[in-house]
């Protein structure tokens, strides 16, 4: 046997990072146990020193693991969508919405409640993992959202401009996911089920258009 096969470690078992994912998302970094989080994942504590060295390995470890997540959701989407150059600014706005429609549709999915919860607690302090999370996923999708909304706008917004448009998009579907509790408080809902999605639909496409044709 080749020592590379001899020292090759096995799988990473998606459930402890999944697991850990969602203990630092309730807890942050310094409330979670790698103790509680190796029992509720079912594996041992030392799997957890073997492939990530400790607990801030661990977190960061899961930073990249929701970053894979969406990207895997998003990379094929992005792979396939048109150059925002080529696009007339009426075919740009429907391009923006579907790509809006499906980021609607991501946050709004049971997986992303975890995910939301760490990406929340890095968004109020950043850390390494932030870093890992943008380079993963938002960079990439923000950029192109920028790009979009520049070339919606047919010349009227400088790309500064853009960028605050293409985040008060981007905030208008994520505080359905980040800001749950307040948005069934304020709608009276009890929960966001197909309805309530059809519903949010609505009113994001009606905010789109009125941003896209604000001066």
């Amino acid at each position: 046997m080749s020592k590379s096969k001899r020292t090759a470690k096995p799988p990473i078992d998606n459930r402890l990072l999944d697991t850990a994912i969602e203990q630092f998302g309730r807890k942050g970094l310094e409330g979670a146990s790698t103790r509680e989080i190796a029992k509720a994942a079912q594996t041992a504590m030392s799997s957890i020193t073997y492939h990530y060295g400790g607990k801030d390995g661990l977190y960061l470890a899961a930073a990249r693991h929701i970053g894979e997540k969406v990207k895997e959701r998003f990379a094929p989407l992005l792979a396939a969508a048109p150059d925002p150059d080529g696009l007339s600014a009426a075919a740009a706005a429907a391009q923006l919405a579907a790509m809006i429609d499906s980021l609607m549709g991501l946050l709004l999915s049971p997986e992303a409640a975890a995910w939301s919860r760490f990406i929340v607690r890095e968004q109020a302090e950043p850390t390494r993992a932030f870093t890992i999370i943008w380079e993963e996923f938002q960079s990439g999708l923000s950029a192109y959202l920028v790009k979009l909304v520049l070339r919606a706008s047919n010349g009227r917004w400088k790309p500064a401009e853009a960028k605050l448009r293409a985040v008060t998009l981007f905030g208008q579907v994520l505080v359905f996911r980040v800001a749950r509790a307040t948005a069934l408080r304020v709608t009276g809902w009890e929960d966001i089920g197909a309805a309530q999605a059809a519903e949010i639909r609505r009113a994001l496409q009606s905010n789109l258009r009125a941003i896209l044709t604000a001066s």
